[in-house]
């Protein structure tokens, strides 16, 4: 069976995203490290799910970067991957995806996903995607977090696991502590006893 992982950039203080959605707080820590790191993982995925606002704000951006014949060769080689992965966007409200390879979620969250496990294939990987993130939590069908945690703290936040109902338990895998200060931190999940 295929395996869900969920990828979140977070601050020191729990927070994925600013109080509006900002993101601004972890651009100033890409590097070549973080970047070669981040396609790694990516090419043990083959499956992008995405949320509605994480697919309208990057699917512009790296259906460009294709095209972008003097970027970086890492840039380009991630570009190439995630615009061949198949892409699962889940909403309410989008009629249609036109970013190659994507398409909207036909089932519900838990169908959809039960389905994508049991097909062949590699990792599926979620970006971002906060409030699908949440729903996947609260139906426990993550089975790794991988948790990219920035040396910076924000006053307000949209935090990572908000509003659990219950313990959510975890077996540390891995961690890998990069030069410019952000650790990724990886966890399977474990039912509570």
């Amino acid at each position: 069976m295929r395996k869900l992982v969920v990828s979140m950039n977070v601050t020191l203080n729990g927070y994925m995203a600013g109080p509006h959605g900002e993101l601004d707080w972890h651009t100033p820590y890409w590097d070549n490290e973080l970047s070669r790191a981040v396609t790694q993982q990516l090419g043990n995925a083959d499956t992008l799910l995405l949320g509605r606002v994480t697919y309208s704000a990057i699917a512009p951006y790296w259906q460009a970067q294709q095209a972008n014949q003097f970027g970086a060769r890492e840039d380009a080689d991630y570009a190439d991957m995630i615009n061949r992965y198949e892409k699962v966007v889940f909403s309410k409200t989008l009629k249609s995806v036109s970013w190659r390879n994507s398409r909207l979620a036909i089932r519900s969250i838990s169908k959809e996903i039960m389905k994508l496990k049991q097909s062949g294939g590699k990792d599926l990987l979620v970006y971002g995607s906060g409030k699908l993130v949440a729903a996947l939590i609260k139906l426990g069908l993550v089975d790794e977090y991988r948790i990219w945690v920035y040396p910076v703290a924000l006053n307000k936040g949209r935090p990572l696991f908000k509003g659990l109902r219950e313990k959510l338990s975890m077996q540390p895998a891995n961690i890998n502590v990069f030069d410019s200060g952000v650790v990724l931190m990886c966890y399977q999940t474990k039912m509570s006893s």
